[in-house]
């Protein structure tokens, strides 16, 4: 959610109007996304203020798409998403709920694709 957050800051600072794909390949973030009516934290509400800012100008697609299946744009966001960990941030919002399980969900999933040698 941060990054789709972030994108439409971009997009809306530098009015990139038209067509916009958003594509993740966080299915919860998607879902999250699409049940909009049960929108209830900070960041989601912002989320929807910005896409309802830009709905007036552009025509908007949420997707979501597959992790780890060698799709070329899925292999330089995630690249772009190790680097920007690195580098320093001024300030950092507190995890909602949501990030939290998505990142623990992530976690999960890869101990049972590489389980430990015994």
């Amino acid at each position: 959610m941060i990054a789709i957050d972030m994108a439409l800051d971009f997009v809306l600072e530098h009015q990139l109007f038209g067509e916009i794909w958003i594509l993740s390949d966080s299915r919860s973030v998607v879902q999250y996304l699409d049940n909009w009516r049960d929108v209830s934290d900070q960041r989601g509400m912002d989320i929807f203020n910005k896409l309802k800012t830009l709905c007036n100008s552009s025509v908007l697609h949420l997707q979501w798409i597959p992790s780890h299946v060698n799709l070329k744009y899925n292999n330089i966001a995630d690249s772009l998403a190790k680097k920007g960990t690195t580098m320093p941030q001024a300030y950092v919002e507190p995890l909602t709920y949501l990030e939290l399980y998505s990142r623990r969900k992530a976690f999960v999933n890869i101990s049972w694709r590489h389980p430990p040698t015994h």
